[in-house]
């Protein structure tokens, strides 16, 4: 039955065509012209729309042409539908070519931060008819259900069905305070951590332990007794006041690093983290995603500086 139907209305939305170029040239042969069909198709579509409705729609001879009074109020609705058609060209057509609407971008809580604030402040500067709508959770979730745009995504992906751009490659550290490694010596090897104060990360993906890498092979140590904070400024603020050791990516503690403010440990064991840019898999991607994708990949290495960038 539904087979039928859709034959159905493929046909008769073909016969609507026609009938309105014809109506609209006042002839067959113009229409049959402008269509690149020849007549005698045209006559028969017209004569199979007459036969399925029982209705005279055009008086016609070898010598006249003119619609009946059932064709002129079918002609005045094809001509409505037809400006509705055009209408919804022109307005998709500017949806594929103009740069501006709503965008919706879902980050890292690591990236909430003074210079990714910026490169945003920088992009709205380049396309000041696009409406950011930023969410700030490290949950990927579900891009297509949450109406996500553009999801910035720290480490290995599980789900291959989004298209993925790198951004950059970040390093990981583990810093103490300089006071702090005045009081402890300084762990020489991953599996050490368990004895000294930590501070972690809530939502850490691996939990109460922390992954290093050797050889090329990721391990998963224990740590010790640890203050665990949702905020990545916290934990630098636990570091800096001495209250143990924690993780943080390069970004956040370079110049702390520089200032002699932190101090790293385990250097030979820690690893990268990748910054992925993801966009649903898409027929056609809207001009302000693929905008946004291109100022992401430009303004990254600048705004977020790291050890390595898009490898």
């Amino acid at each position: 039955m539904r087979s039928y139907l859709s034959d159905r209305q493929s046909k008769l939305s073909v016969w609507l065509q026609t009938f309105y170029h014809v109506a609209t040239r006042g002839s067959f042969s113009k229409a049959s012209k402008d269509l690149q069909q020849s007549r005698s198709t045209l006559t028969n579509h017209i004569f199979e729309l007459e036969s399925l409705y029982s209705v005279r729609l055009i008086n016609r001879t070898t010598r006249s042409f003119s619609l009946s009074q059932e064709g002129d109020k079918l002609f005045e609705q094809c001509r409505k539908l037809n400006s509705i058609v055009s209408e919804s060209h022109e307005l998709l057509s500017h949806f594929s070519e103009n740069d501006e609407g709503h965008l919706r971008v879902k980050i890292p809580s690591v990236l909430d931060q003074k210079n990714f604030h910026l490169l945003l402040s920088q992009y709205k500067k380049r396309h000041p008819k696009v409406i950011l709508d930023i969410i700030v959770d490290n949950n990927l979730g579900d891009m297509v259900d949450e109406k996500i745009d553009v999801a910035l995504h720290l480490g290995d992906l599980k789900d291959s069905s989004y298209i993925c751009r790198r951004l950059a490659t970040f390093q990981t550290y583990v810093v103490a305070s300089p006071g702090f490694w005045k009081k402890h010596n300084k762990p020489t090897h991953p599996a050490q951590l368990v004895d000294f104060p930590c501070i972690n990360y809530r939502h850490c993906k691996t939990g109460n332990r922390w992954s290093f890498s050797e050889n090329g092979n990721t391990f998963l140590v224990d740590i010790g007794p640890s203050h665990i904070c949702d905020s990545d400024e916290m934990l630098i603020s636990f570091a800096l006041d001495g209250s143990g050791l924690t993780t943080l990516l390069d970004f956040t503690c370079n110049e702390l690093i520089k200032q002699k403010m932190l101090e790293t440990c385990l250097e030979k064991w820690t690893h990268d983290v990748k910054l992925n840019a993801l966009i649903q898999q898409r027929v056609n991607t809207p001009e302000r995603v693929r905008n946004f994708l291109d100022a992401l990949i430009e303004l990254v290495p600048s705004f977020i500086p790291s050890h390595t960038t898009n490898k």
